[in-house]
């Protein structure tokens, strides 16, 4: 079964940005695009008010059959949400297929753009578990990524090359790639492999969080940390669904501030 189609919210000014964003687990993209574009900054704009010349690209899961919860959209069979690295090889079909996917999308708004650092790439809970991973295949330096709620799949491995001396991004992009059974050639209009950790990330996480422990948030930020990423970390009390939202206005405040920063 193929992806659905996604939902594109389009630049109301000169197309100057893309950002792809992808939902958690029983979401899709247009659900996930109507619910973030609800909220606002502290000046009351949604975030596409903030940015008129983004594109804003929201991809749906396919409908998978999970083993704790059955038939439901998601990215990836994920075990466990207290060790998410249990059971790990349940993982791997659903990694690949996603990370196909969103690699598609993101070559064809570098090929439209003709600057990959014009291209943010994000997502909530698993869909920022998944676009962490879809960045660490894409061998690609990127404008940004923006995480929140989230974690990071094969964890274990990519802090252990993480942490040997001659360990570094491009060679975690080769692992993944590797792990997940990606061809070498996955349409890139060149490598740049080297220059991946100029990425900036922001990470954000509910201190309360019911669903995603924020434990799991700060291990994404050591790991990349690690690698020399420079990782933006913000850390919220009170969100909706039980802290496993964005806390509005400030986180909404934060991810703007983040992304003008980036001067992208």
């Amino acid at each position: 079964m193929s992806f659905p189609p996604c939902y594109v919210h389009g630049p109301t000014t000169t197309h100057t940005n893309t950002i792809i964003l992808l939902h958690g687990r029983g979401s899709n993209g247009p659900e996930f695009a109507g619910e973030l574009f609800e909220g606002c900054t502290s000046a009351k704009f949604n975030l596409a008010q903030v940015f008129p010349g983004w594109k804003w690209v929201f991809p749906s899961s396919k409908s998978r059959w999970d083993t704790v919860f059955k038939e439901m959209p998601e990215w990836f069979d994920i075990h466990s949400l207290t060790d998410t690295s249990a059971e790990e090889p349940l993982q791997i079909e659903g990694l690949k297929e996603g990370v196909e996917m969103v690699l598609g999308l993101l070559e064809d708004e570098v090929r439209s753009l003709g600057d990959s650092r014009k291209v943010v790439l994000g997502g909530i809970s698993q869909g920022e578990a998944m676009a962490l991973q879809t960045f660490l295949c894409s061998q690609r330096r990127l404008g940004a990524i923006v995480g929140i709620s989230g974690w990071l799949p094969l964890k274990d491995h990519v802090r252990k090359i993480a942490n040997e001396e001659s360990g570094g991004l491009a060679t975690v992009a080769e692992f993944c790639r590797a792990k997940l059974g990606l061809k070498n050639d996955n349409g890139c209009l060149h490598n740049d492999a080297e220059s991946m950790g100029e990425t900036p990330v922001f990470l954000g996480h509910g201190v309360d969080d019911a669903f995603v422990d924020v434990g799991l948030g700060q291990e994404v930020r050591e790991i990349l940390e690690k690698l020399q990423m420079k990782v933006t970390w913000k850390e919220y009390v009170g969100a909706d669904n039980e802290g496993h939202w964005l806390k509005d206005p400030e986180e909404f405040d934060d991810i703007a501030s983040f992304l003008k920063d980036q001067a992208l």
